[in-house]
């Protein structure tokens, strides 16, 4: 507590201003060996609207990992052999690196087209469908959860069955449901809508091409599943489940695409400006 309160009143004003002007190293926070850690150096760590306490804690944590780090560095310093201690072309390359890639990222937010239609997506799942394999059940269908003394509640697999456009369940579903689903156009997996039953109750491995729908009961509550259509694991992934992996797969062309035109401009544009030369 007395180091925390010693820290607060020594970094309570830094939080809230800037540092010091550049060349100015002011007064030193911690040492190791000939390196020192000045107080303005900690202007920038601290988001604004901090509360002092939290200030502190900041503060203290940033000493500590900067001592830990330079205790490391001498003894890096003082026993690795000298080939080893020389960075100066990894750290060149790094820089490099990461210069180009900040570049194209930059360009890339500018002047990519990012957006993909429906289309497209429809045209890849046709030629590449067989690549995305569902690796648990799909379902589309309805599921309804009305209280155990909900009127007519009998009649809810009558009305699935017979009623093609839906109207009179999705009419009951919407007056006393306590949770209503109409996902027949849509496919989820099957152990997402299983989780709505009671545990235990339902088993979403237990699902097939044949099962119409399902039930169960609980002390307060009665639970229907009607299933329009199923699919297996290991079958072809429905377009609305495969859509997102999709789209990451034609952005990602997009990318790869552009930032090869661009390395080619690029090339291209050297070679006009009499910008390279080989020896």
């Amino acid at each position: 507590m007395q180091r925390l309160f010693l820290f607060m009143l020594l970094f309570l004003p830094l939080a809230a201003k800037c540092g010091r002007t550049a060349g100015e190293k002011g007064d030193p926070v911690a040492r190791v060996y000939n390196k020192y850690l000045y107080r303005h150096e900690l202007a920038g760590i601290f988001p604004a609207n901090i509360s002092p306490a939290d200030s502190a804690k900041l503060a203290m944590n940033y000493i500590d990992k900067w001592i830990r780090n330079q205790l490391f560095l001498k003894l890096a310093e003082e026993n690795l052999p000298p080939a080893e201690k020389n960075l100066d072309k990894q750290i060149a390359d790094y820089r490099a690196s990461l210069l180009i890639h900040k570049y194209q990222r930059h360009l890339l937010g500018q002047k990519l087209d990012s957006m993909i239609t429906m289309r497209e997506i429809e045209e890849y799942h046709n030629s590449f469908g067989s690549n995305f394999i569902l690796d648990r059940p799909a379902i589309r269908g309805v599921f309804i959860k009305v209280f155990s003394d909900a009127p007519n509640r009998e009649r809810i697999s009558e009305m699935f069955g017979y009623d093609d456009d839906m109207v009179q369940l999705e009419s009951y579903g919407n007056r006393y449901g306590v949770t209503f689903y109409n996902f027949r156009d849509i496919w989820i997996y099957a152990g997402d809508i299983v989780r709505e039953f009671p545990p235990g109750s339902v088993d979403a491995g237990g699902l097939t091409a044949n099962t119409g729908y399902l039930t169960a009961t609980d002390e307060n509550f009665y639970y229907f599943l009607g299933v329009v259509e199923y699919k297996p694991s290991k079958s072809v992934m429905p377009i609305s489940l495969a859509a997102q992996k999709i789209k990451s797969i034609i952005l990602n062309r997009r990318k790869m695409q552009f930032l090869n035109e661009l390395e080619k401009s690029v090339f291209t544009e050297g070679i006009n400006k009499n910008a390279i030369q080989y020896f």
